[in-house]
């Protein structure tokens, strides 16, 4: 978390003397948009999951729950 809250001060102060509060959100939004980074430190290395990814992605589509439940869906599909 160390590293996330250093990276999140330098591409903010790299901003010019005068920038707003939006320049300094649309930082942190394409931070958090981009794609994240192994956290390092001199003794580990911690990999980032598929779910961390995708988390904020889960649920934000609307459809059928599960189509393999439904035959119907898969029609033309070989089956």
């Amino acid at each position: 978390m160390e590293i996330l809250k250093q990276s999140a001060i330098t591409a903010i102060s790299q901003l010019p003397e005068t920038a707003n509060i939006d320049d300094i959100i649309v930082v942190l939004c394409k931070m958090k948009s981009e794609k994240p980074v192994l956290n390092q430190t001199a003794t580990e290395t911690q990999a980032v999951s598929c779910y961390d990814l995708a988390k904020d992605y889960i649920g934000c589509i609307e459809g059928p729950e599960d189509l393999s439940t439904n035959k119907a869906y898969m029609e033309g599909f070989g089956l």
